[in-house]
């Protein structure tokens, strides 16, 4: 499970990104804002979305 890191500032757009990703936009909401854990594959979607050339751990980090 990932987790999105605490020193990213969120101004995505997250309506846009649930749209995308096929989630509703609470649950994009908690992901953001640390209090749901999303799968790999999630984590992968939503970095290529904010930038194709950045890696999963540019944006996540792995729970523990």
């Amino acid at each position: 499970m990932y987790y999105f890191r605490k020193d990213i500032v969120n101004v995505y757009n997250q309506s846009a990104i649930a749209r995308e990703v096929g989630l509703a936009i609470e649950t994009v909401n908690r992901i953001f804002n640390r209090r749901r854990p999303c799968s790999k594959t999630t984590a992968y979607c939503i970095t290529k979305i904010i930038f194709k050339e950045a890696e999963i751990e540019d944006f996540f980090e792995r729970a523990n």
